[in-house]
């Protein structure tokens, strides 16, 4: 066989791979064999604004969450009327506040729905498959029949720390809870359900809008082993010893800065805005997101017509960021998508949906293409399952750090970043805590 290898075999480095018979080398096995259920749920104690706390006892791997939310049906006597009233794609993520997880005795930290929706986008493994999470996340309606069947029930993944959407490659293995002496405890608040609705009513009345979901749950996918003697035990390893549970990512809750809205609005220029990004904590930074959103989008007047077109982000020309005065990205004109591409199966983008007002002021509904932006620091490797990579990010800690993006016009713009960190969770003595 040797003889048939010629000087391309003899010049690469690396040793030799049979991908003609399975062997040892290309064959592995699985150690602690599993059982997987989502048998576990809990209804919300709040259906309407207000917070609700999902405690999952102490029992072995804990996956996937999500939260399903169903509107009531249509019922004018009972003082619920969709007439006149929309909603755009993916409400269920705008009808959530912020959310919080703390794992046992760790500390506790808060995410925002944006970057919530934002988040699972962005892990989906293929546009196919973020598209269709953002469809379950509650279907557009525009219309009084639209308002009806499976359409009152969306579907929201918690993206936290621990867990992804990812159903491919990059999958993290589950958290050990076995190792916690106390439950795991998320909290989610929910914003006013009205706010989320937009109206025809000349007055900007949502009064028959629902106030509250008719009903609403958490439900979460264990992991079990078939023998739970093969699983570690709190304290098994003596005094001092510890488990540390690599995290896909750690997202730092969100940060908005307001621009623009300044003088008379005039749509024909473009304004370049210069920011100093704040909020860093210590750790290093795997990259920065950030999506643009118009302010009379997701803020209309509550006294006149309106639509709310939370998701129609606005992509930013001539993209700029400086660690103290050094550029680390830049992207002219609109290249921040190419340099996004490049680097990933699922491009930083999605079909929105658009709400406007037709000649008889009916809500009418047009699909248009909504960006975010990936500004990253680390090399890209693609995680494979149960495997997992430190990969170096940049050390923030008190640079300056600043980003210049340029808008289609002066209006008044929220420009929303995430940071996302390298992080760990260690377990100890049945507690744990994140290590930066």
């Amino acid at each position: 066989m040797g003889s048939s290898l010629g000087i391309q075999s003899a010049m690469r480095l690396g040793s030799m791979t049979d991908i003609y018979y399975y062997n040892s080398k290309t064959m592995s096995k699985q150690s602690i064999p599993t059982i997987v259920d989502n048998r576990f749920y809990q209804a919300l104690t709040s259906l309407g604004a207000g917070s609700s706390t999902f405690i999952i006892s102490v029992d072995q791997g804990i996956s996937d969450i999500i939260l399903s939310a169903k509107l009531p049906a249509q019922n004018a006597s009972a003082g619920i009327d969709y007439t006149g009233l929309a909603l755009p794609r993916g409400w269920l993520y705008h009808a959530l506040s912020r959310i919080s997880v703390r794992y046992g005795s760790s500390s506790q930290f808060f995410f925002g729905s944006s970057q919530t929706l934002i988040a699972n986008l962005r892990e989906m493994p293929n546009p196919q498959t973020r598209d269709q999470i953002f469809e379950l996340g509650g279907a557009l309606m525009t219309t009084l029949g639209q308002f009806a069947g499976d359409n009152l029930t969306a579907y929201a993944y918690l993206n936290l720390p621990h867990n992804s959407p990812n159903g491919s490659l990059s999958k993290p293995n589950p958290l050990p809870s076995e190792l916690l002496s106390q439950p795991i405890v998320i909290t989610v608040e929910m914003n006013p359900l009205q706010s989320i609705f937009s109206t025809n009513d000349v007055a900007g009345s949502v009064a028959e809008a629902p106030k509250s979901f008719e009903s609403a749950y958490f439900q979460v996918r264990q992991v079990h082993a078939k023998d739970s003697g093969d699983l570690m035990t709190i304290g098994a390893g003596g005094k001092g010893s510890a488990y540390s549970l690599p995290l896909k990512a750690f997202y730092q809750n969100e940060v908005s800065i307001q621009v623009g809205g300044n003088g008379t609005l005039d749509l024909t220029k473009p304004v370049k805005h210069d920011l100093q990004l704040t909020g860093f904590r210590n750790g290093e930074v795997r990259s920065i997101f950030f999506w643009i959103t118009k302010d009379s989008d997701t803020r209309p007047s509550t006294n006149v017509r309106n639509v709310k077109n939370f998701t129609n982000y606005i992509l930013p020309k001539d993209v700029e960021l400086l660690y103290n005065g050094s550029v680390f990205y830049r992207a002219l004109n609109g290249s921040s998508q190419m340099w996004a591409l490049v680097t990933t199966e699922t491009p930083p983008l999605l079909q929105a949906t658009v709400l406007s007002f037709d000649g008889a002021n009916n809500i009418i509904s047009t699909s248009k293409s909504s960006n975010w932006t990936e500004i990253p620091f680390s090399q890209h490797f693609e995680q494979l399952s149960g495997t997992s990579m430190y990969i170096a990010g940049k050390l923030i800690q008190n640079a300056v750090v600043n980003l210049s993006v340029t808008l289609p016009d002066n209006d008044r713009y929220t420009i929303t970043l995430c940071y996302s960190y390298n992080s760990a969770l260690m377990f100890s003595n049945g507690g744990a805590e994140y290590v930066f």
